[in-house]
């Protein structure tokens, strides 16, 4: 379980902060929207409760919302930059986001941002906004777990690691639920807490 990282990273974490450690300050695409729902809550069957998206221009006007005022992010991050993880980025939003999904390659074009503090189960339905639409996703949790069908169900495909993305191959643009899993999550019939190797 991820606890909220509150003490001084406002200060230490500011958009000049960022910068200097070698977050770059890129342009963004005007056409990409960088959206942000939090869980609050979780049906007996799994499934997440979120809240509305809130979107943003830019990745680093999304998780500077994401992290709830504790850090404020470049606004020119990149998806390619949480990838490397520049200027430490990839560990501090693992605190407090449980997966950011991408609708390209590499952590490239919009995205969606899913804020939670918990791995060790449940799902989220992506709805229609991103449904069959996710390509890559960066791994808060250990595990992410996508699936063809809403909840938690059909065919599937893992990415692991935490902080770190992976393109999706076989359920590339066709995700229509994701699930987060821990290392020390254990099976159960609805596969919800699987422990099944990427094959990408």
């Amino acid at each position: 379980m991820f606890a909220f990282v509150r003490v001084s990273l406002v200060t230490a974490l500011s958009v000049t902060g960022l910068a200097a450690a070698g977050v770059p300050a890129v342009a963004t695409v005007g056409s990409e929207s960088h959206c942000v729902v939090r869980v609050v809550g979780e049906h007996p069957d799994g499934e997440f409760v979120v809240t509305p998206q809130e979107c943003f221009s830019t990745l680093g006007e999304a998780l500077s919302y994401a992290s709830g005022g504790t850090v404020s992010f470049d606004t020119g991050l990149t998806g390619e930059a949480l990838l490397a993880d520049q200027g430490g980025v990839a560990s501090i939003a693992s605190t407090f986001t449980l997966g950011v999904h991408f609708d390209g390659f590499n952590g490239t074009g919009s995205s969606i941002s899913v804020v939670g503090s918990d791995c060790s189960g449940g799902y989220w339905n992506t709805g229609t906004t991103w449904e069959n639409r996710i390509s890559s996703s960066w791994n808060g949790c250990y595990r992410l777990r996508h699936y063809d069908s809403p909840g938690a169900t059909g065919a599937w495909q893992d990415t692991y690691g935490a902080g770190s993305t992976h393109n999706l191959s076989t359920l590339n643009n066709r995700a229509k639920s994701v699930a987060w899993v821990s290392p020390q999550s254990v099976e159960t019939s609805t596969m919800r807490r699987c422990h099944v190797r990427d094959t990408t």
